[in-house]
């Protein structure tokens, strides 16, 4: 994506939409409809977060003591912090019109925020799909205390930290003046992207090669998988645990790759053909289909782990045997109050 470009038709079109009654009118009624999407979904994300969360806690041995599970764990808490605190900020401008406080720090940090936690889920996913690789086909390397914390615990670090120190260079330390307006989301682009090598480097570093990363690597683990499942028939019990591992992840990362590549590939295309009809649509479309990541998430990781649901199914099961024998004791105490009163 030509970040300059970009920064430059942001600004035009704000100058447009100040100069004309009737698309602000059609800018309320988006900002309308994606509040109306976006608060329903919020809410019924936090509660399965929570739900998820709370049987985490309660059964660490099973969910969170398994290396293969400990990616989730960041992915959950990433996503609950967003959903509960940055998409809330999303919505506020939304409902408002306006980015408020209207101030250089808070637009600064909203930005930060912003692209900091898509980015911390963004590369430990990308890094989960090559680590299940090693999981899957190289698994003694983890017996190991020092590959152990080689290969697991410091990319795991790395990717965690990275996007919020680098945006901490490019936001806060980079010197350059912001020209903020408070009428669109995040208060418009950061002024690093008037710099064409940082706006290139941020955009192929951050979205399009780890989101390709995820893509590849998913392609190359199910065919290896599918390779190694017809190749040997001594080891059932592998075979299937490795598969349930395979579909653990791409069940996950298919939640990124539909909705990150839309926004990759406009920006690929922007970047090696400089179209520009798509502008809109990336800024009003494809930059919000991102929460649903977020929102998604905490069900995706629901489905994608056996042995909650297996836990879940206990206690739904419990709850309604308990019931049912609730319901025959009351039935039985009603049935003989007649005869007791006669």
């Amino acid at each position: 994506m030509n970040a300059r470009l970009i920064f430059t038709l942001i600004k035009q079109k704000n100058i447009l939409r100040d100069a004309n009654t009737t698309a602000d009118d059609v800018i309320a009624n988006n900002h309308s409809t994606k509040l109306f999407i976006l608060l329903p979904c919020q809410v019924v994300s936090v509660i399965c977060s929570l739900f998820v969360g709370i049987n985490i806690i309660k059964r660490p041995a099973k969910f969170i003591k398994p290396i293969r599970n400990h990616f989730i764990i960041p992915l959950l808490i990433t996503s609950f912090v967003q959903v509960t605190t940055e998409l809330s900020m999303v919505e506020n401008y939304l409902h408002i019109g306006v980015v408020l406080p209207s101030t250089n720090s808070y637009c600064l940090f909203f930005n930060w925020y912003t692209f900091s936690l898509n980015g911390i889920n963004l590369f430990v996913m990308c890094w989960t799909s090559i680590e299940r690789h090693i999981i899957i086909f190289s698994q003694s390397v983890f017996q190991i205390r020092w590959k152990r914390i080689a290969f697991h615990y410091v990319p795991l670090s790395i990717a965690i930290l990275y996007t919020p120190t680098w945006y901490v260079a490019v936001i806060f330390i980079y010197n350059c003046v912001n020209d903020w307006n408070y009428y669109e989301l995040l208060c418009t682009a950061p002024c690093f992207y008037e710099n064409r090598i940082l706006g290139i480097v941020d955009w192929l570093t951050n979205t399009i090669i780890p989101t390709v990363l995820i893509a590849v690597a998913n392609i190359f683990l199910l065919i290896r998988v599918i390779y190694r499942s017809t190749g040997i028939r001594h080891n059932a019990e592998r075979t299937k645990r490795n598969k349930k591992m395979t579909i653990q992840l791409l069940a996950i990362s298919s939640l990124f790759l539909v909705f990150r590549l839309p926004i990759a590939v406009t920006g690929l295309m922007q970047q090696l053909f400089d179209v520009t009809f798509i502008i809109d649509i990336q800024f009003n479309i494809f930059s919000y289909l991102i929460y649903f990541i977020q929102l998604l998430l905490p069900f995706v990781c629901l489905i994608s782990l056996p042995e909650l649901k297996k836990t879940i199914g206990k206690t739904i099961r419990r709850w309604i045997r308990r019931n049912a024998i609730s319901d025959v004791r009351t039935l039985h105490v009603a049935s003989i109050m007649p005869a007791m009163n006669q």
